[in-house]
């Protein structure tokens, strides 16, 4: 009799394999397109608006005029990227509760992306109070921040001892990071202060599509070396 084989009035417990699944890989790599997809596309449009100079203009701004389906179609497609790591992530460590945590924090800056490109910002220095359209976008971008910056933090925490332990420290670098840029350009931007728009640019353009494609890229590796190895 084997290992695996039960006794009379015995039960067999299926063994439930440790291995990532390809999946995870594939979800990954979903998540790098949909980072180069959006950087693609704000760069674009520093020509499609000239009118906005990239120093003392939000994003957001460009998701006005003829073009604004691109730039909400950027908006939902980087936010499905932070879902798809999300998923990839929750696989990668077998569903523990850590997992589930993390999981829940990239599925909410995914949809805080969602809801903010689908709900446009008012033009800058607009004059009134905020239109229901802008609360929402600042509601979804700022879910978006919240979510990564804890992300980060709790990932230096909830990683140790686990097969992606070897992200923790980045994680936590670029949770610092984001934070930091988010408070500057917030800070500069309600002071009415030039400039604040590259700081921006430098978090939502550098430091926001690197980490996910950083992140995609580690997924994708971890569930490949499994696959070679079994």
């Amino acid at each position: 009799m084997t290992g695996n084989d039960a006794g009379p009035g015995t039960t067999k417990t299926p063994i439930r394999s440790t291995r990532v699944p390809l999946s995870a890989s594939a979800l990954g790599l979903g998540a790098i397109y949909a980072s180069l997809f959006w950087v693609l596309v704000v760069l674009a449009f520093h020509w499609i608006r000239p009118d906005l100079d990239p120093c003392c203009s939000d994003v957001s701004a460009y998701g006005r005029g003829d073009y604004e389906w691109l730039m909400q179609a950027a908006f939902v497609v980087f936010g499905f990227g932070w879902m798809a790591a999300g998923i990839s992530l929750r696989r990668a460590l077998r569903d523990t509760r850590s997992a589930a945590v993390l999981r829940t924090l990239l599925f909410m800056v995914g949809f805080g992306l969602l809801v903010a490109g689908m709900w446009r910002a008012d033009d800058l220095g607009a004059a009134g109070d905020p239109s229901p359209e802008d609360v929402f976008h600042t509601i979804g971008s700022l879910a978006a921040y919240g979510g990564l910056i804890v992300f980060g933090l709790l990932s230096a925490w909830l990683l140790r001892g686990t097969r992606l332990s070897g992200l923790t420290v980045m994680h936590l670098v670029l949770g610092l990071v984001t934070l930091a840029l988010l408070l500057t350009f917030s800070i500069m931007a309600d002071a009415g202060t030039d400039g604040f728009g590259w700081w921006q640019r430098a978090l939502t353009m550098v430091v926001m599509p690197g980490w996910l494609i950083w992140l995609g890229w580690r997924l994708a590796l971890t569930a490949r070396a499994d696959a070679s190895n079994a």
